[in-house]
């Protein structure tokens, strides 16, 4: 069983960015609340721009992220954000630390 990687880098449309890391903030919460084979759930941003979001997300494996993208509050979160998001760079890798 190997452990999926999510780095989501996402351009936040400007002047929104604040107000997309409360709802992403939301959404964490609700993830790692309600899905224990989330392992990690991190919101970033970088230092040197105003309008990047980075999320870093560990499942415990294909079927826990397939769970993760169906759930109800996962719908909500991407339509909360829709219009808050101006691009979406998805990156999945499988964890090697084992």
């Amino acid at each position: 069983m190997s452990a999926i990687v999510l780095f989501v880098e996402l351009e936040i449309a400007p002047g929104r960015r604040d107000e997309f890391v409360a709802r992403a903030r939301r959404h964490r919460e609700n993830v790692l609340k309600n899905e224990p084979d989330c392992d990690r759930f991190d919101v970033s941003v970088p230092d040197d721009t105003e309008n990047i979001v980075r999320l870093y997300e560990v499942y415990a494996d294909q079927a826990a992220l397939d769970h993760h993208m169906g759930t109800p509050y996962m719908a909500a979160y991407r339509e909360d954000t829709g219009g808050m998001v101006a691009n979406r760079a998805l990156s999945k890798a499988v964890l090697q630390n084992e």
